[in-house]
């Protein structure tokens, strides 16, 4: 789990901030460092501008830290987009197998922050863990 804290507050870090979406930067940390690693992923813990706040909000902060580490055991890892999506052959390129392509075609966001497929980015994608079903797709909450 990552857990930071930010000298901006949370409006700096959305798709029109000027740090951009807070999933855009933590995509490459998660997936590609934590999780290709073999990690499991928790959704990150994350606190805006502790700096900057009443000393009111900086405590609701600390129970909402406490909170969060009481529940580790319990909490849902983060998914990532399953190997089995993918033509894992040089001739098929590492890519999305054409059938998921067909698949998603209807879907509003791409898979994840990284397989957008040209759409809008998944919201939240990278700071909430989606729940994968059984047949292996993903539903956001």
């Amino acid at each position: 789990m990552l857990s930071f804290t930010t000298g901006a507050v949370q409006t700096m870090f959305q798709a029109d901030g000027i740090n951009g979406d807070i999933n855009v930067s933590l995509w490459p940390l998660q997936n590609r460092i934590l999780n290709f690693c073999g990690f499991q992923v928790l959704a990150p813990q994350i606190f805006w501008s502790p700096a900057h706040c009443p000393a009111a909000v900086c405590i609701q902060m600390l129970e909402g830290w406490r909170a969060c580490l009481k529940g580790l055991v319990t909490e849902k890892h983060m998914t990532f987009a399953p190997c089995e999506l993918f033509d894992l052959t040089f001739q098929g390129g590492f890519k999305l197998r054409p059938e998921v392509k067909e698949e998603q075609e209807p879907q509003p966001f791409g898979i994840t922050v990284g397989h957008h497929l040209g759409k809008p980015l998944p919201p939240n994608n990278q700071t909430k863990a989606p729940s994968v079903s059984e047949n292996g797709t993903f539903s956001r909450k």
